[in-house]
């Protein structure tokens, strides 16, 4: 590959790569080098790419905000040079360099992300996965019943006071019971139609002003 060289004659490549192992080893002064170096150089893209990519593939689950914080500085970055300022972008970049640096760190996306990009598993279709949503399912004639007591388990539940879950059965239930009719989520009022515009629900209640709605 041609050399590529920075500001002060690294390779671009040394460097990027000394940037990142430097933050995962904790190296805060080492990464604020080498990435205000990459800065410098007129590589400030690929380096904001390279935290971003650094937040999942170092850091990841150990820190599950980090991706977020990263982002939010990158957005505030750019508003700052949409603003017509570049002096003072650098301490936000700083600020995202030292906030990987000082994170709690896990290598776990990257190594997950291999195993599923290149792994030779073959998965069977879960039973649990055929409910009323499935061609297989309906012709085993499972019904919401089964879905709710299968399909929507949850693994790593939060308990909460969740007073919706039983509104959310028994419409489920009316559903298969055909109590009411399953044509566009209506639930129990016809009026419960979704308007793209204000038009649309004008043109929609000058055409049901002139029948029955319920």
């Amino acid at each position: 590959m041609p050399q590529i060289l920075t500001r002060k004659d690294y390779d671009f490549y040394e460097c990027s790569s000394a940037f990142q192992k430097c933050v995962r080893r904790g190296l805060e002064r080492e990464s604020l080098y080498f990435g205000i170096e990459l800065f410098s150089s007129g590589y400030s893209k690929y380096l904001w790419k390279r935290m971003l990519c650094v937040a999942s593939e170092d850091i990841g689950l150990a820190n599950p905000q980090i991706g977020q914080q990263i982002n939010a500085l990158y957005n505030n970055y750019k508003t700052i040079l949409e603003l017509g300022d570049t002096h003072g972008s650098e301490v936000v970049v700083i600020h995202a360099i030292m906030l990987l640096v000082r994170s709690p760190k896990s290598r776990i996306c990257d190594h997950a992300k291999v195993y599923a990009m290149v792994t030779d598993d073959n998965f069977d279709i879960p039973d649990f996965a055929l409910d009323n949503h499935t061609r297989k399912g309906k012709i085993l004639g499972r019904s919401f019943d089964y879905f709710i007591k299968e399909g929507a388990k949850l693994e790593n539940k939060v308990e909460m006071t969740d007073p919706y879950e039983d509104k959310f059965n028994s419409y489920l239930m009316d559903l298969q019971n055909k109590t009411i009719k399953e044509d566009g989520f209506y639930g129990y009022d016809k009026r419960n139609v979704h308007h793209k515009s204000i038009r649309h629900m004008a043109e929609w209640k000058a055409k049901n002003n002139q029948q029955t709605m319920f």
